[in-house]
């Protein structure tokens, strides 16, 4: 009897076991913590410029650094990285196109609303509405991109960042030796989500699909490298707790932070 249970038990030995997980595999119990970090830094920057933005538009309040190339430079800065570590983790969407068609609504409500409230500072294809827009056209392409090379998706879309990083600005395209400006009409209404505007376009929030879609989608070049967990262990462990949590709640940090401002800084200035 004992032989023929020590037999059961050698047999229940020799079956196979369960392959052990990835402990680095992102998942919701499992982040790139870095990531977090990154956006998070990103968001707090975002903040801190919006509050400028208003005690100088609002507060009435000189403060000439802001206008300076310096603060130019770090605020392009940032916002390659937002845009950049958003398209990375855009590869751990389940459902990246109802992500997408949310931020897009969220995006097109505030422009109704700051148009029905505050004529003067209405955003028109804010950084949601483009989120929301990229999201929805990686969402329809990603079976063609994951069947490219990492590495060409990420050549391409950001090259196409550097020769389009100032379209929308003034209509010039960046090449290495050369820069050619395209002279367009001036009476284009509808084409504002690609970054070709009116002279009578306006919006005190403007993000362009070109560029910032670029940066976006070089970004998700890298969602499968960082989602099976391939980076080096400080990818998936570096922490700082508020900078953190402002990156994993930065959608949001974004929707709330600016009404609070503009309220706060009207209440302190205006009353």
């Amino acid at each position: 009897m004992q032989t023929a249970v020590k037999e059961k038990e050698r047999d229940k030995s020799d079956l196979p076991t369960a392959p052990e997980t990835e402990t680095n595999e992102i998942g919701r119990s499992n982040r790139a913590e870095f990531l977090d970090m990154l956006r998070g830094f990103a968001m707090i920057f975002v903040m801190i410029y919006h509050l400028l933005y208003d005690l100088i538009f609002i507060g009435g309040m000189n403060i000439p650094f802001f206008f300076s190339n310096g603060m130019e430079f770090i605020h392009q800065l940032f916002l390659i990285i937002l845009f950049g570590v958003s398209g990375i983790c855009a590869g751990f969407s389940k459902n990246v196109l109802k992500r997408g068609a949310v931020l897009l609504l969220l995006g097109e409500s505030l422009t109704i609303i700051t148009s029905a409230f505050m004529p003067d500072n209405i955003i028109v294809f804010g950084v949601l509405s483009c989120f929301g827009s990229v999201m929805l056209i990686y969402g329809v392409i990603s079976p063609v991109l994951k069947k490219l090379p990492n590495i060409l998706i990420f050549v391409v879309f950001t090259l196409l960042t550097v020769i389009f990083f100032n379209f929308s600005k003034n209509e010039t395209l960046f090449f290495i030796f050369n820069e050619i400006h395209l002279d367009l009409p001036d009476n284009i209404n509808y084409l504002y989500p690609i970054g070709i505007t009116s002279s009578s376009f306006r919006s005190a929030d403007y993000f362009p699909l070109v560029p910032y879609g670029f940066i976006f989608l070089a970004g998700t070049a890298f969602s499968d490298h960082a989602k099976s967990g391939a980076f080096p262990q400080f990818f998936y462990k570096a922490h700082l707790p508020f900078v953190n949590f402002c990156g994993k709640y930065s959608l949001w940090f974004y929707i709330i932070h600016q009404p609070v401002f503009m309220a706060a800084v009207y209440a302190l200035f205006r009353l």
